[in-house]
């Protein structure tokens, strides 16, 4: 225990400092681990378009005792599907790689200021080359090499004082100071920087140097998972026993699987078989060479590795792992296969030259059970620096084996970072310059031809876009280079080429929801209803995104489903059918539930918050609008919420809709006279539902028992059979004989104003309810101006109607309006029979007379 944690011995200081950088070194993992699970995700991301269609559906049903009648409706269900976004840079990922390099390089220059003369020279001329590839004369806007000797002489100078005139300054002392100096520098850079984003700048032209180091690196610890296993093999056998033969097996297991991970990476075979990955044996090979490294430094007397070599090692590592990272951070596919490859190439050259450096050197001592891992670097025959030149050079011949495509794709790589520098800063045409480098040495590398493509599509060059999505699925196929191609492919009315794109890519990706859910709306398109609902239920089933699929199929069953079949999918999507009372936050599936709730006569959820700026999305409206547009006494919203909606003119293409939603919350719940009235100038001006709202009005005069005003509506709607229906039927006849007996029920529970009020909102029209309203309102109430509104409102939409210009006419009387009077007694005469006029005239010239009478005894 006390060999595995080493670090319990040492100094407080240097303790604490060594536990603080082993945290960063587990950052740095992290950062690698988790953007290489994100892959594409770290600079490519998927949209949703949401699409409205519109279904069929019952506002309302009413019946006069012999007839029930339907009242249509519409309600917008919503399909959504996914679109590839262009290629983003990742600025984060940036910003870390940038902290963990900078942090690796003053572990070197801390170790390095504490190292002998040659090896402080060494360490100079690294560091020299590092500030090189930085490029500072590109921040600066220069063409000397000042901003280098600056920066050289800064750091140099600093290393070189700790290790001239400060040779006993403990790390942690040399730490800080690099550290200090190293944000001075990053100060000036910013305040004097003649580029935008100089950080950046720096890094991207940096990558080289890390690159370096890495490669570097993974060949300095390629054999630590062997001294792993000579380790093992010391340690769990019986002592002074034969340890060869299970030294021989366990590490023949482990080249082989190197080997088999060499052949697939070269792409000798392609057995698809379950390989282990090129990271894991980096990863692996790093965490134990810090114990590794530590023995090495022991026993091979190389450095003080509490003092120098812990450092060092730290630092190639954090440079390292933050350098592969950064890689799959930036999407960069080049530089992963570069870095992968490079990984199994090291592990399997120099794991095999270890594995002869311990036969040659060990035999004899394995055979007779003795801890070979405590002399491992101390060699009996031929030190370990020859058999890593060998494996060096093996590694070299393995590249050669592949016309150096490993040196190739790390060029491709290096160049595609650069780009995503210019892209960064908008010049767009030296980052074009700079992806086209990088398929120059790697034509077929996704993140080139997926950043062209990106370019091309905010060029608005549909052609080039097409050429590079196509290139990019040559050889890293991705699900958005085959949905951005079939996108493309689609605006160029090119459909078939699209679904067959689509069909390839679903070949290669069966489990992608979002390629299968486009694919399926494309299906749906060429009206192969099957195929659309055989690739919305694998959607489902591999769903990432499982509300926007279950609404997806929802919307399928709403369009093309069956009442019996609907039930069935709203039992698996509506909460409350399903016995889940949790209310989806997905916009689209709580759209389509309202409007199955609405088909299916449900009462559907009214939990409704729209945003404060009330500016709609195709979501938001359709949910919005499902849930208004028939009813429905619980919706949340008046019609004056809704108005103040429909006045912003983000909403504008939802206004016609928002008007139609508004007049139907008057109508059922709030003022039903308003209602008919803003519907009926709807039908009149609209061009998109005109038939239907024609439809609805007359569906509600004939609720409202205004025959004539239907049978027009009606007829302008199209709606011929249900005109020759009541026609045929003399159905005048029979609505007056319901509203006369609908009106002596209604009277006979008319006690209070409440009850008058209620019976008035819900039949403002009927005028035997008008006539006993307006009675209780003039001798009960002595409210005569408030009946005059009433009836005022009634004829006002309803101005053929003979019964209620006798109300109109009196009721004007009755509060001194003669001049409206005289107009109700003209209207009434061009409406009535001659000896319906006369009996009426009479009982008016006699109401009018009373009222001079009265008038004249007040006076």
């Amino acid at each position: 225990m006390q060999k595995l944690f080493f670090w319990q011995n040492w100094p407080k200081t240097e303790r604490f400092s060594f536990l603080s950088i082993l945290v960063i070194l587990v950052i740095s993992l992290l950062f690698l681990a988790f953007y290489c699970f994100k892959g594409l995700e770290n600079v490519i991301h998927w949209d949703i378009l949401s699409e409205l269609d519109e279904i069929p559906s019952t506002l309302d049903s009413f019946s006069d005792g012999n007839l029930k009648f339907t009242i249509n409706g519409n309600a917008y269900i919503v399909k959504e599907h996914f679109l590839a976004s262009t290629m983003a840079i990742n600025l984060l990922a940036n910003h870390v790689f940038g902290i963990c390099f900078a942090i690796g390089l003053c572990l070197l220059l801390s170790a390095f200021s504490s190292m002998s003369r040659y090896w402080f020279l060494g360490g100079m001329v690294l560091l020299a080359g590092i500030l090189i590839t930085f490029h500072l004369e590109i921040v600066f806007n220069t063409i000397n090499q000042m901003p280098f000797l600056v920066a050289f002489g800064m750091f140099a100078g600093l290393a070189f004082y700790f290790n001239t005139f400060e040779i006993q300054a403990s790390f942690f002392k040399r730490f800080l100071f690099f550290v200090a100096i190293t944000i001075i520098a990053g100060s000036l850079i910013g305040f004097m920087s003649k580029t935008q984003m100089p950080s950046f700048a720096i890094l991207s032209y940096g990558l080289l140097s890390a690159i370096i180091i890495s490669a570097i690196f993974i060949l300095f610890v390629s054999h630590e998972i062997l001294s792993g296993l000579v380790w093992v093999v010391s340690n769990s056998g019986v002592k002074n026993r034969n340890h060869l033969s299970s030294f021989l097996a366990i590490s023949s297991i482990y080249l082989l699987n190197v080997l088999l991970i060499y052949l697939e990476k070269s792409q000798y075979i392609d057995w698809n078989i379950l390989s282990i990955s090129p990271l894991v044996l980096y990863v692996s090979s790093m965490i134990l060479g810090i114990w590794g490294f530590r023995d090495y430094c022991e026993q091979a007397n190389f450095f003080n590795f509490r003092t120098i070599g812990a450092w060092l090692y730290l630092g190639l590592a954090i440079i390292s792992t933050a350098t592969i990272g950064y890689a799959y951070a930036t999407a960069n596919d080049s530089l992963i296969e570069a870095f992968e490859d490079f990984i199994s190439y090291s592990h399997f050259a120099v794991g095999l030259c270890f594995f002869f450096y311990v036969l040659i050197n060990f035999t004899q001592l394995l055979l007779k059970g003795l801890d070979v891992h405590k002399v491992i670097y101390k060699p009996k025959f031929y030190e370990f620096l020859l058999f890593r030149l060998a494996a060096i050079i093996i590694v070299f011949v393995l590249i050669s084996f592949k016309n150096y495509n490993n040196y190739f794709q790390t060029k491709a790589g290096y160049f595609n970072a650069i780009a995503d520098f210019y892209n960064v800063n908008e010049d767009l045409q030296a980052a074009e310059t700079f992806y086209k480098e990088a398929l120059h040495y790697d034509v077929r590398n996704h993140k080139s031809n997926y950043a062209l493509a990106s370019l091309a599509i905010n060029a608005d060059d549909k052609e080039n876009t097409g050429i590079f999505l196509k290139n990019a699925l040559e050889k890293n196929a991705s699900p958005f280079a085959y949905a951005g191609l079939s996108k493309v492919l689609q605006e160029k009315d090119m459909f078939f080429d699209a679904l067959f794109t689509l069909r390839e890519g679903v070949s290669k990706f069966p489990k992608n929801q979002q390629l299968l859910t486009n694919i399926a709306l494309l299906y749906e398109k060429t009206k192969v209803t099957d195929s659309t609902l055989h690739y919305l239920n694998l959607a489902k089933e591999n769903c990432t995104d499982c509300d926007l699929a279950e609404s997806n199929l929802l919307a399928y069953q709403l369009k093309y489903g069956e009442n019996d079949s609907l039930y069935k999918a709203m039992i698996s999507s509506n909460p409350k059918l399903g016995g889940d009372n949790r209310a989806s936050k997905n916009m689209s599936l709580r759209a389509n539930r309202a409007a199955a709730d609405k088909i299916m006569k449900v009462q559907a959820n009214t939990n409704l918050v729209l945003p404060k700026d009330s500016a709609l999305n195709v979501s938001q409206f359709a949910l919005l609008y499902n849930l208004s547009s028939f009813n429905n006494r619980l919706f949340p919203y008046s019609s004056k919420d809704l108005q103040n909606i429909q006045r912003k003119e983000i909403n504008n293409s939802f206004f016609e809709d928002l008007e139609f939603a508004i007049s139907c919350r008057n109508y059922f719940t709030e003022n039903k006279l308003s209602g008919l009235k803003q519907l009926a100038i709807l039908a009149n001006d609209s061009t998109k539902h005109k038939p239907l709202y024609n439809q609805v009005v007359g569906m509600w005069f004939l609720q409202q028992g205004v025959y004539d005003k239907a049978i027009m509506f009606l007829s302008r709607a199209g709606d011929i059979s249900s005109v020759e229906i009541l026609q045929k039927q003399d159905y005048k006849k029979t609505i007056d004989e319901f509203q006369q007996a609908q009106a002596s029920e209604i009277i006979k529970k008319l006690k209070t104003k409440a009850d008058f009020d209620k019976a008035l909102a819900e039949n403002p029209l009927n005028p035997i309810i008008l006539s006993k309203v307006l009675d209780f309102y003039n001798t009960k109430l002595k409210k005569p101006n408030e009946a005059y509104n009433f009836i005022f409102r009634a004829v006002e939409l309803n101005d053929n109607a003979i019964e209620l210009w006798k109300l109109y006419t009196l009721q004007s009387l009755k509060i001194g309006t003669k001049d409206y009077a005289e107009d109700g007694l003209l209207k009434l005469q061009q409406l009535s029979t001659p000896a319906d006029y006369q009996a009426f005239l009479s009982i008016y010239q006699a109401q009018k007379a009373l009222m001079e009478k009265t008038k004249d005894g007040f006076e």
